[in-house]
């Protein structure tokens, strides 16, 4: 007699950190006005299609009178164009991680420290553990992927620009998109920026979307930003990882790796000696030329000092406490 077997019931926390703890005021409306306003404009479509083609007694010879198809279809031509562009837009990266084989994925015999993490902050966040990929490539980066439980997407290059509690940091904001259900979206009008221009007007709604969610998309960035002040516990840590990992994508940056390093260790004891001076006047000529960069940090700085952060800070202190 077979024995049945019991499921085993996920417990919720006594104490959860929710999206709703970090994430950034107004996110959530811009999304939805965007989304909302593509809805609107293809329902106002549909409606005068019908209303004056479709249903139009006065013009019985229309060229719409009675074909009832053609609202349909244009009720379900954004849906499509929807599949068709996460296809175009999440195929090739999955692609890629399936080129890279199974020793570009994070597991504890080839990564053991990132493994760690990533079950590390899966409790914290009271998430399933995602899966992530080292790619042998040039360019340090670091993205989630949707998926079951999301992907997080790396380089060994990102790896060796960043020291080992940097790169949890930029894991902790990938969490943070994945907690918040960002990857998606994100991949579709990232990738909708990039396309082909034939695909762009052949999926104009998609296209339209991506422009809608211009801001959004910039919100959704710093969300993730603060859950990895929330993770990390100190906005430098961030900030800090953040500059690095401009400086290592800007080939024409004037500061190296080993003087931001020193720059960076010293702080902004400006005393120490004359080279700290140039390295100084050299960060400030390098986030002079990335103001997006110099306002992120700002923002990181600020969040933790309002009391909204620190509200969030104390909830997951008290979510570390009763993990252990």
């Amino acid at each position: 007699m077979a024995r049945r077997v019991k499921k085993r019931i996920k417990r919720k926390p006594e104490v959860e950190l929710t999206v709703s703890d970090y994430q950034v005021p107004g996110e959530k409306r811009i999304y939805w006005e965007g989304v909302g306003g593509l809805i609107a404009i293809f329902a106002i479509a549909i409606y005068n299609i019908t209303y004056f083609g479709v249903l139009n007694e006065n013009a019985p010879g229309g060229p719409l009178y009675h074909e009832y198809w053609v609202p349909a279809v244009v009720a379900v031509f954004p849906v499509l164009t929807w599949l068709v562009a996460n296809i175009i837009t999440l195929r090739p990266r999955n692609q890629r991680l399936k080129e890279g084989g199974l020793n570009s994925r994070v597991l504890n015999k080839n990564y053991p420290k990132l493994k760690a993490i990533l079950a590390e902050q899966s409790r914290l966040l009271a998430i399933e553990e995602p899966e992530m990929y080292v790619l042998d490539e040039g360019t340090p980066y670091m993205y989630s992927l949707p998926g079951k439980t999301g992907k997080i997407v790396t380089t060994d290059t990102m790896l060796s620009a960043l020291n080992d509690e940097e790169i949890a940091i930029m894991m902790a904001r990938e969490m943070g998109h994945i907690k918040a259900k960002h990857a998606r979206m994100m991949t579709v009008i990232t990738g909708m920026r990039r396309a082909n221009p034939i695909f762009k007007v052949l999926l104009f709604p998609i296209t339209g979307l991506a422009m809608f969610l211009g801001g959004w998309a910039e919100l959704a960035e710093a969300t993730a930003d603060r859950m990895a002040v929330l993770i990390a516990g100190r906005p430098a840590l961030i900030n800090a990882a953040l500059v690095k990992l401009a400086v290592t994508s800007d080939h024409e940056a004037e500061i190296n790796k080993a003087e931001l390093e020193a720059y960076l260790d010293a702080g902004n004891d400006l005393a120490t000696d004359a080279d700290q001076i140039e390295r100084h006047f050299k960060m400030g000529e390098f986030l002079g030329k990335h103001p997006a960069l110099k306002e992120r940090i700002e923002e990181v700085r600020g969040y933790f000092q309002t009391e909204e952060g620190q509200a969030a800070m104390q909830k997951m202190t008290e979510v570390r406490q009763k993990l252990g």
